[in-house]
């Protein structure tokens, strides 16, 4: 059987219990279950039909020769106690790592969907495994967190792109591009969310600065008249009242000749004053 082969259903020792006189593949999943399947059938000609055992399902081995191909590919001796450890003679290139970490991934862990937080993890109930896995994510150049929760090891990324290396490496670069491209779009959107946000602000700053300028006018007038309004600040009344939803900078352009923007504030600040002292 080819090593890769090997290396693809080593991950499956995570879940795997020989009792008496049957071996059981435990996974999580549909899709799990097939690819457990297809690899039984390709290495070892075995073929079996996945049973319920709790959330997850199982594949039984009962025939003795099978269980002893298997077992000897995977490198334990069937007829001692088997130790919870990872046998690192499968695991001598990178590809051999990849496709362990790929299907201890298909196992049965986890990673957030597109639209949510990022949050990709690994867990097994096996301290020594989880040890085991975190070496073999360094010799890839990843570096994961280390968690405990009740029973269960984690080995986790928190980060997208640490998230997008790691199913990267293992060979599901189109599941990489998803949390690529969903990251790129939620911050577009954020973007655009903090852009109108703050435009809609502005205009409600400026209507309400408006507001109070068409007040102040209003009250000088129906005490005072025009003639409230010395030298240049009739002009600026007349434009204010014409045009009562402009910013400061588009009235300041309807001056013949334009004012700037800071000597239009100062005018409509005065006739405020004005008010004020009206009062």
């Amino acid at each position: 059987m080819p090593g890769i082969h090997a290396a693809r259903l080593l991950h499956a020792c995570r879940g795997l219990r020989r009792i008496a006189s049957f071996l059981g593949f435990f996974a999580q999943g549909d899709t799990a279950v097939r690819r457990l399947q297809e690899l039984l059938q390709r290495a070892f000609f075995v073929e079996c039909e996945p049973q319920k055992a709790g959330r997850k399902q199982q594949l039984v081995i009962t025939e003795p020769a099978q269980i002893g191909r298997v077992f000897d590919a995977l490198g334990y001796d069937c007829k001692s106690h088997i130790t919870y450890h990872i046998n690192r003679n499968l695991l001598e290139e990178d590809c051999c790592i990849a496709s362990f970490l790929r299907g201890a991934f298909l196992m049965g862990d986890t990673v957030a969907g597109p639209d949510k937080k990022s949050h990709l993890e690994l867990k097994t109930t096996h301290q020594s495994l989880s040890g085991e896995e975190t070496s073999l994510m360094l010799d890839l150049g990843l570096s994961p967190k280390q968690a405990r929760r009740g029973s269960a090891y984690l080995l986790y990324f928190k980060d997208g792109a640490s998230a997008e290396d790691f199913l990267t490496r293992i060979g599901a670069p189109h599941a990489a591009m998803e949390l690529m491209q969903a990251k790129v779009e939620k911050n577009l959107r954020n973007t655009i969310n903090r852009q109108v946000n703050c435009e809609t602000a502005n205009m409600m700053k400026a209507a309400d600065a408006s507001a109070r300028q068409i007040a102040a006018i209003q009250a000088l007038i129906d005490s005072r008249g025009e003639d409230a309004f010395p030298g240049n600040l009739w002009e600026t009344v007349r434009l204010r009242l014409e045009y009562p939803t402009d910013s400061l900078s588009e009235l300041a352009q309807r001056f013949d000749p334009p004012i700037s923007k800071p000597g239009l504030s100062h005018r409509l600040k005065k006739i405020i004053e004005l008010a004020e002292k009206e009062d």
